[in-house]
């Protein structure tokens, strides 16, 4: 039994037995044993959040090896995770290979994973110049939940002169009718390593109309957080942000990844119950912020 499945055993029988457990405190050790059960344990997209969360925790192990044997099998959309996973988990000429796996399916207007391409394409920060016509010319007749994550890729690959128009064309994106267009367009905007003040006013005017129950809430609050420097806007964030720990896996798992990113001393006492949630995204949300945390 690993070191991390005893603890949880020990927490159980104390439960069991009426005691009352000492909060746990998983080591670095425990969260990586953690996060390698989940990458064999589960299929698909959970495989590729796991091996995710190892490779921002700079533990690339055996990934490359694991995920290899299906650079050439895996089919759409799946095949963009793995070649993602492997693109972060090599380097030289064999990155690049995947990297233009991962260029072509985005090109490619038959595709069926096109929108999965370019969110991998902007998470790999892999943005291109050369790929600017093409998205536009697929702009025109995509449909609104199409757009954000092409635009994310124009905002990444824009000169000086470019950035503001095509940032405001991303961030116009976050008042779009549709919360699956709100949602993309708030992680994007998340994930950007700096943002306008224009851009962080909208996200704000959006963030205080959103409704309570729309999926892409708390992507707004996530992106505000990762943006905002204002300590009591902070604080009145983290806490609109803490409900969702208890709600859907998707919600779970971006409260994690963004609770280690900022760094966030409070998630080491709020995280460590998701280590047993019984959604392997939570789990596997809270083993990455951890990790970041436990540093």
């Amino acid at each position: 039994m690993s070191p991390f499945a005893k603890t949880l055993f020990l927490s159980v029988a104390l439960l069991v037995v009426g005691a009352t457990p000492k909060p746990m405190k998983p080591t670095r050790p425990q969260l990586i044993a953690q996060l390698e059960h989940e990458m064999l344990a589960n299929t698909s997209w959970l495989r590729i959040h796991a091996a995710e969360a190892l490779l921002d925790n700079n533990e690339s192990g055996k990934i490359a090896d694991l995920f290899r044997p299906e650079a050439g099998t895996a089919t759409a959309p799946y095949r963009i995770g793995v070649w993602r996973v492997l693109a972060r988990s090599t380097s030289g000429a064999e990155r690049e290979g995947y990297i233009k796996r991962i260029r072509e399916a985005l090109h490619d207007p038959a595709a069926i994973d096109r929108i999965s391409a370019s969110e991998s394409l902007g998470k790999l920060n892999a943005a291109s110049k050369d790929d600017d016509e093409i998205i536009l010319h697929w702009l025109l007749t995509a449909d609104a939940a199409t757009a954000p994550f092409p635009r994310w890729l124009l905002v990444l690959s824009s000169n000086k002169a470019e950035r503001p128009v095509r940032e405001n064309d991303l961030a116009k994106l976050l008042t779009s009718s549709n919360p699956v267009v709100r949602l993309r367009a708030a992680f994007a905007i998340g994930r950007l390593k700096s943002v306008s003040a224009d851009s962080m006013a909208t996200l704000r005017r959006q963030f205080t109309v959103e409704p309570a129950d729309s999926i892409a809430r708390v992507y707004l609050i996530t992106a505000l957080l990762l943006h905002e420097k204002d300590s009591s806007a902070i604080a009145k964030l983290e806490k609109q942000m803490l409900p969702y720990l208890h709600g859907k896996a998707n919600e779970q798992l971006e409260v994690g990844i963004v609770t280690g990113l900022r760094g966030d001393a409070n998630g080491l006492t709020f995280l460590p119950p998701l280590l047993t949630d019984p959604e392997p995204d939570a789990r596997i949300g809270a083993a990455n912020g951890l990790l970041r945390l436990i540093k």
